[in-house]
């Protein structure tokens, strides 16, 4: 008889192991049935041994063992990969068992011999390496890397953050190789088996190119992982637990011994601190300034205060319609306008559900002749709305001005400057799926013509001849420690686009950020912003580690009181957020501030591994807004 710990691949399980008997032997990273709650659940085997080892602490238990189901399926885990999830789980304080659910897609768990044979061979990790190149380069690098790895007669794991890159990736990467390469992104269950056991039993070294759904497969030849645009945030888990997917990858090639490298135009903060500091090498030569083959202009909007375009914009507009060229014109925000003030007493129009900012939006109900009925102000954070004919909450005036610059307006003035030409939009409100999305990019793809977007539409670019920022000042008022990174990457992403010319519209001329984008200055913006996080104890510096609640005001002092005392020896910091949600709530944030050498502190995981589910835990998040 065996006693079996299994690890239950469940979201909301506290416990990271429970206990059972079997009259079989399981080896670790074996999937197991388990009784669970009222019903069962996959489970993942940790460890298995005789049950008179045992026979004592049996004896003494206060609860009897439960009979464990057997899978009649092949396929398990590989131990480095079952090593690297648990050191993740103790990284983010999360259970293993939710941290294994996060990294194995549906199909794995109801088809577990689709992983394929786990690689137990032991060999040495040497370290991860960088490609930072455009993006025609790097993929060219790439190229590289495979045929090396072919060479030695090993597969290649290429990861992309999207199903887009994806695409793209798989187009590029397959000339020359097309009988070699497999990708089972975007396609049905069935056809998954399929693409999956084919590239098991290729004999021939294969590339097999995933989104981060897929990194369990495994070969024993597979020796080298590749992470594209590492720098993007569709790594990081949109739901409990918030993990960051690199991280993961970093513990799975040093428990592999697999080769892993990172890559991207403009390779994340912390990823470039760690080159510097020597924890990671090249694998090619890094280019610290991009060189762009379109010119750029930065455009001072300061002394335009009401106008949405410069001359200069309007301009590149009537040049790129005459030519019939493409242009995509970028605005960082949706609706018409992203703030209203009053004229009067200055106060800003806020939701009455939760205090967010309201925005300005078109309804696009072409039958409603009067403005004000084809317009309403719409909340970003809860979905309330309210009519556009409405007076300032404080004061009762009529005098609302609408400020900033949103996609509505931009398609507006576009519309309004060149009546004849086709416009579309790409943002969430106007493609709501992905499906919709890519028929918009496609259309503009095909048909030409101005297309105005939000960082959505940069999934489904491929380039454009004409690209223009023409709002983006909003982002500058967020106070994140993360906003002069992410603006730095968006800029040059988009320049990056453009083939022949590239326009930037700013109120916030000052900021260095812009110009230093604009110039593809990767070093200079470095130093700068290194330097500050330094000063600060910001990333990559410090761990943040913030625990977030919901709750009224005075359920939310309670519960501060309980988090000041469960983590009073760490310095604790409280934010109450005056924004509500729609059933009046308010959010409280606490968070620390961890030394990075010093994490993960056991005292602090295990405390935060107490805290029952209407906490949400983030360790090292993106923001601590």
């Amino acid at each position: 008889m065996q006693v079996v710990e299994v690890i239950p691949v469940v979201k909301g399980i506290t416990k990271s192991t429970l206990t059972y008997f079997t009259k079989d032997k399981f080896e670790p990273g074996s999937f197991v049935r388990v009784p669970v709650r009222s019903g069962t659940a996959l489970g993942i085997v940790v460890k298995s041994f005789p049950a008179r080892q045992a026979k004592a602490e049996l004896k003494e238990a206060t609860y009897s063992l439960k009979k464990l189901a057997r899978i009649d399926k092949a396929g398990r885990l590989s131990p480095a990969f079952m090593r690297a999830a648990e050191k993740t789980a103790d990284y983010y304080a999360a259970t293993l068992g939710s941290v294994l659910s996060a990294l194995l897609p549906k199909i794995f768990l109801e088809s577990p011999e689709l992983l394929g044979k786990a690689d137990l061979e032991e060999r040495t990790f040497r370290e991860v390496k960088l490609v930072q190149l455009p993006e025609v380069e790097r993929l060219r690098e790439y190229k590289g890397i495979i045929r090396e790895a072919f060479a030695r007669k090993t597969s290649v794991t290429f990861v992309t953050p999207t199903r887009e890159d994806a695409v793209r990736a798989l187009e590029t990467l397959s000339n020359g190789i097309e009988n070699y390469v497999h990708s089972a992104v975007g396609r049905k269950p069935k056809e998954i088996k399929a693409i999956l056991w084919k590239a098991h039993k290729e004999k021939h070294p294969i590339v097999f190119i995933t989104t981060p759904a897929f990194l369990a497969f495994d070969r024993p030849d597979l020796e080298t992982i590749i992470v594209d645009r590492e720098n993007s945030r569709s790594y990081r888990t949109l739901s409990r637990p918030h993990i960051h997917l690199k991280t993961f990858l970093e513990y799975y090639a040093r428990e592999s011994g697999k080769t892993l490298i990172f890559g991207d135009s403009v390779l994340s903060l912390e990823t470039l601190w760690k080159e510097r500091g020597g924890t990671y090498s090249e694998a090619a030569p890094l280019t610290w300034r991009i060189k762009y083959t379109a010119p750029s202009k930065l455009v001072d909007m300061r002394k335009r205060k009401f106008e949405v375009m410069s001359p200069e914009l309007k301009d590149m507009l009537t040049r790129a319609i005459q030519e019939n060229k493409r242009v995509f014109l970028f605005g960082a925000r949706k609706g018409l306008a992203p703030s209203t003030v009053c004229g009067d007493c200055g106060s800003l129009l806020l939701c009455d559900n939760c205090q967010a900012p309201l925005v300005l939006h078109e309804t696009h109900d072409k039958s409603k002749p009067n403005e004000g009925e084809s317009r309403l102000y719409i909340c970003h954070h809860c979905g309330a709305r309210r009519s556009a004919a409405t007076r300032c909450d404080t004061c009762n005036s009529w005098k609302l001005n609408a400020l900033g610059v949103g996609i509505d307006r931009i398609v507006a003035e576009v519309e309004a400057l060149f009546p004849s030409v086709p416009v579309l939009v790409l943002d969430k409100d106007h493609a709501e799926t992905a499906t919709r999305a890519r028929v918009i990019a496609k259309r503009f793809e095909s048909e030409g013509g101005v297309l105005v977007g939000t960082e959505l539409a940069f999934l489904h670019l491929t380039s454009v001849s004409y690209a223009a920022v023409v709002s983006l000042d909003a982002l500058f008022s967020v106070p994140d420690f993360s906003m002069n990174e992410r603006i730095f990457y968006l800029v040059t992403r988009l320049r990056q686009l453009t083939a022949e010319s590239f326009l930037v519209q700013t109120r916030n001329v000052g900021e260095e950020i812009l110009s230093l984008a604009a110039d593809g200055n990767i070093l200079d913006f470095y130093r700068a912003e290194i330097k500050e996080r330094e000063e600060l104890l910001y990333p990559p510096f410090s761990i943040f580690v913030k625990v977030s609640t919901l709750g009224t005001r005075e359920a939310l002092e309670k519960k501060a009181v309980y988090l000041q005392s469960l983590f009073k020896d760490h310095k604790p910091h409280f934010i109450v957020e005056n924004r509500g949600t729609p059933s009046g709530k308010r959010m409280l944030n606490m968070v620390l501030r961890i030394p990075r050498e010093s994490w993960p502190v056991s005292e602090i995981k295990d405390k935060l591994l107490l805290l029952s589910p209407e906490f949400l835990i983030k360790v090292d998040p993106e923001s601590i807004l």
